[in-house]
């Protein structure tokens, strides 16, 4: 079993028109003439795969049951903005589900097959 959790953020940035990238020019101008020329897309992803593979024997006439369960832990995060004056403001956050390193195993043996505790055959 392998399970993959991803966190995805984007930020497109919107086209300015007629913009001319000249020799001589300031901030604003350099950002509004690069907004015009290249992919006015930002993006950043972040991914956490988890696997696990488990084997057991299981004796004659029985019927084994197997549970498994990842603990994980909530992420939360913000993309901030820094403005012309200096000040930072958030613009988006978000929580993100992550599993952690802590993982378990319970196997046991039962006469019948079971689920979620009850019974499923009678032979």
């Amino acid at each position: 079993m392998r399970r993959q959790h991803r966190v995805y953020f984007e930020v497109e940035i919107e086209r300015i028109k007629a913009s001319d990238i000249t020799t001589t020019f300031d901030q604003k101008q350099l950002v509004r003439a690069l907004a015009n020329n290249v992919n006015p897309l930002l993006a950043e992803e972040h991914i956490v795969e988890a696997g696990h593979e488990y084997t057991h024997e299981v004796s004659k006439g029985k019927y084994g049951n197997l549970w498994y369960r990842v603990f994980g832990y909530r992420v939360g995060f913000t993309a901030w903005r820094k403005w012309e004056d200096c000040s930072v403001h958030p613009i988006a956050t978000g929580i993100a589900n992550v599993p952690g390193r802590v993982e378990g195993w319970r196997y046991w043996e039962t006469d019948h097959p079971r689920f979620r505790g009850h019974r499923l055959s009678f032979k």
